[in-house]
Parts: structure tokens; C-alpha cells; sequence
């Protein structure tokens, strides 16, 4: 099985970053990016913008493709499940109030994840535009709804 293209919105401005709240699996209830699959022979960042649209309801102007995150991800038993490949998009915030859309159950601005955030996520919106695009590799377990980081090579270290 091949790598899985995924696309990721990071919205930063004054009152933090951009958040929804999953309400489709994986990982329903859980707080995220907006993202979602790269249809095929779509631009990362053009993804990263439509997939903020549909599930935020915000339009994004140009972005900074931010980094490339490879994550394989395995069951609780150490066994391999699946790779994606992530990319991730930094938009200035356009304003507007954030509303859940498709697949969200709640959307919000804040200057922290909200809980219960996904690790990798979290991770990935405290990741600086300097030096991008990133190259970064992660190790993840599925745990139920949640995903917890059991490797990661690259910038920001462990979230606090």
C-alpha cells in the first residue's frame, strides 16, 4: 500500500490557531487541524485551503507550504497499519468567525489546543516558517480515537 497525501491548515492570528473538533473517524471528538485528503493531482496548499473551507467555512488567501510530515502509523501491538504523507499549510488568519462544517462538530480559535487535542497537531501548530518547508518523520500508535507519538524526528520537540 502506498503513501496517503494528506493536506493541513494552520491559521494563525491574535487570538491563536484555527481548531475543529472531528466528528467522523478517526479520532471523533478529538480536537485537530482542518485537513483532509489531497484529491488527486491537487496542489498541496490548494488542498490545505479547500479542506479550511469545507470544514470552517473561513477562506484563506496565498499560503507557505510549512513542512512535510512522512507518519507511519501502527496498532497497539507494534504492527504496521498505514502511511500518510502530510502536507502542511501556514495561512494568515482572514477573520471571520470559525463554524463547524463538514465532518466538524465544533471550530474554534485558540492560543492552545484544546483538549483533547491530537499530539501530532499539536506539534505541527507551533512549527516556525523559518527554514520551511520542514522535513519531518513520525512514529505513531493508534489508541482508540487517539493517536499518540511514539517517535518524531525534526522541529518542535515535545509539546509541553
Amino acid at each position: 500500500m502506498g503513501w496517503t497525501p494528506i493536506a493541513l491548515a494552520i491559521v494563525r492570528g491574535p487570538e491563536g490557531c484555527v481548531w475543529i473538533e472531528r466528528g467522523r473517524p478517526p479520532s471523533v471528538g478529538r480536537w485537530a487541524l482542518p485537513g483532509g485528503r489531497i484529491e488527486a493531482g491537487e496542489d498541496p496548499v490548494a488542498a490545505a485551503r479547500r479542506e479550511l473551507a469545507e470544514e470552517t467555512g473561513l477562506v484563506a488567501g496565498d499560503g507557505l507550504h510549512l513542512a512535510v510530515l512522512e507518519e507511519a502509523f501502527e496498532d497497539a501491538a507494534g504492527a504496521h497499519l498505514y502511511d500518510v504523507t502530510v502536507h502542511v499549510t501556514l495561512f494568515a488568519d482572514p477573520g471571520g468567525a470559525p463554524a463547524a462544517g463538514d465532518g466538524v462538530t465544533d471550530a474554534r480559535r485558540c492560543a492552545e489546543p484544546p483538549a483533547p487535542a491530537l499530539e501530532p497537531d499539536a506539534r505541527l501548530a507551533r512549527l516556525d516558517p523559518a527554514g520551511a518547508p520542514h522535513a519531518l518523520r513520525a512514529r505513531i500508535r493508534v489508541e482508540g480515537d487517539d493517536l499518540r507519538v511514539l517517535a518524531w524526528e525534526g522541529p518542535p520537540g515535545p509539546v509541553d
